[in-house]
């Protein structure tokens, strides 16, 4: 016989369920529509607030209810009360979703805080209640010890914090993203992460694509600070730093030798100057080890070969030297090139390419963030005015905006996306204007064109030519442009000089 009606078992199975679902996704909100109903649950996924969690309604009152829930659920158990296993389970759920937030703010402040001590004070407290909130229904079976919860929290907090916080913006693309970066690190199922693959997701590579200027390092460092870290209760200790877990590398920025010792390392005398061993990126990590590898479009194909042996079969070898070593780390890689078009074009593995592809996130462009919306603008620069000076009054934002309207205008195409807007807002602090890099528009650019093709008032061999003619001014050559695009160097040079480039195969 079950204790629960159908209506309180769903809503207690909602409770339980809520703690370790996507935060930024649909059935989060779905959840809490079940538990505080559709006037006081959100209308829209998680988005960056100035002021969360002050302006959520939804969080306290969930709370409250779940320590309702908790506390009849227990008195009910102290006297004798006979619950089915479905009932223990419901219980279950509700008593880890009230431990998780009970040290919500005990969790944050060891995130923020600048000089985290090693110890952690309160984790005697989170043991005691631990015992206490699970004394009659057992903990779960994935997690049987109190110190395999306390890493699991603090591994769900900090992913909360970093991708909120790493991310900007208020826009669908925006709540998409965070989602996907999410499911980057608890998978989409979070059970199945639950049961089988905690501590394991650093054998899963991340591929992350977008152009220049849309955040690829910050959804890198968001994904490598809150990577899963055991808790060694023995020294009331984590085994390592979150913060020291991440290990960017500029492939673009360096010759391939260079590249090739900072991953791998060296023997001595593997290369001229190379006048003593050294230890690579790759060497020496653990699993919450993230290496991020930006710009890896550029990296030599030589290289590629070695990098593909790392991802195939975690071993690798200094230069000069012949013993294999151990990689247990995390790659996450990221580009802003055409990867499937740099393999047509032979400069990029297609082995290599299909060992990062298994988990893709794309970051969006600013454009599809504002999309015409003043008030997403509005409130992406709010965002970085508190970045730049600690705070966001209304006076200095409206003084911005109007900047902004003055120097390029509510529909600038910002081609330099989210870092030419930051670039924009500082300039405009500090000097009270701001010129762009480059025109706004050029009357034969891609932007003027692409509101021409959608009022659909240009012919296909206009398209043509203005696309090639971009894709040369990119590249600087006419054999590079034809061989990206699939055409001979005549045709090249014809489009070229329809597009107003130099009309003369020399190159």
């Amino acid at each position: 016989m079950y204790m629960f009606s159908t209506d309180d078992a769903e809503r207690l199975s909602a409770i339980g369920k809520l703690g370790f679902t996507n935060p930024f996704g649909a059935e989060r909100l779905a959840l809490e529509r079940i538990i505080v109903g559709d006037e006081v649950a959100r209308s829209s996924p998680w988005s960056r607030s100035l002021d969360w969690p002050n302006q959520d309604p939804a969080l306290p009152a969930i709370q409250k209810e779940a320590e309702r829930r908790i506390a009849e659920a227990q008195a009910g158990l102290r006297r004798g009360a006979k619950y089915s296993e479905r009932d223990r389970d419901l219980v279950r759920g509700v008593a880890l979703y009230v431990l998780y937030y009970r040290y919500d703010d005990a969790f944050f402040e060891m995130i923020t805080k600048e000089t985290p001590g090693d110890t952690v004070a309160f984790y005697e407290d989170f043991e005691r209640d631990f015992r206490q909130l699970l004394h009659h229904v057992g903990p779960p079976s994935w997690a049987p010890a109190p110190a395999d919860l306390f890493s699991l929290f603090f591994q769900i907090r900090r992913a909360f914090h970093f991708v909120f916080h790493q991310i900007l913006g208020s826009s669908r693309a925006a709540a998409e993203l965070r989602a996907r970066v999410w499911e980057s690190l608890f998978t989409h199922d979070p059970w199945r992460y639950l049961r089988h693959l905690q501590g394991r997701m650093h054998e899963a590579s991340t591929l992350i694509l977008g152009p220049s200027g849309t955040g690829k390092e910050l959804v890198a460092r968001a994904i490598g600070l809150s990577s899963f870290i055991r808790f060694e209760p023995e020294r009331r200790r984590f085994a390592r730093n979150f913060r020291s877990a991440v290990h960017p590398l500029n492939l673009a920025a360096m010759s391939k030798t260079l590249i090739e010792s900072e991953l791998f390392g060296h023997k001595k005398g593997a290369f001229t100057g190379a006048s003593a061993d050294r230890m690579g990126h790759l060497e020496g990590r653990s699993s919450s080890d993230t290496i991020f590898l930006d710009e890896i479009g550029e990296l030599d194909p030589e290289v590629q070969v070695k990098l593909l042996r790392v991802l195939q079969s975690r071993t690798f070898h200094r230069l000069g030297d012949t013993e294999p070593r151990r990689f247990e780390g995390k790659v996450v890689a990221a580009t802003n090139r055409d990867l499937p078009r740099e393999m047509a074009a032979g400069r990029f593995r297609e082995d290599l390419y299909y060992r990062l592809c298994s988990d893709v996130i794309r970051t969006p462009t600013l454009r599809e963030q504002v999309a015409g919306d003043v008030g997403e603008l509005r409130h992406l620069v709010s965002v970085l005015i508190q970045r730049n000076l600690a705070a966001a009054d209304q006076a200095t934002l409206d003084e911005v905006m109007a900047g902004i309207e003055r120097s390029v205008g509510f529909d600038h195409a910002w081609p330099g996306n989210i870092r030419e807007l930051e670039q924009c807002v500082r300039n405009l602090l500090i000097h009270g204007s701001y010129v762009p890099a480059t025109a706004p528009e050029e009357p034969d650019g891609l932007d003027a064109l692409y509101r021409r093709m959608r009022a659909a008032s240009v012919d296909l061999d206009e398209v043509a030519s203005a696309y090639t003619g971009w894709v040369y001014r990119r590249e600087g050559s006419y054999t590079r442009t034809g061989a990206l695009l699939g055409i001979d160097r005549r045709t090249v040079a014809r489009h070229v000089g329809d597009a107003g480039g130099p009309g003369k195969a020399s190159k």
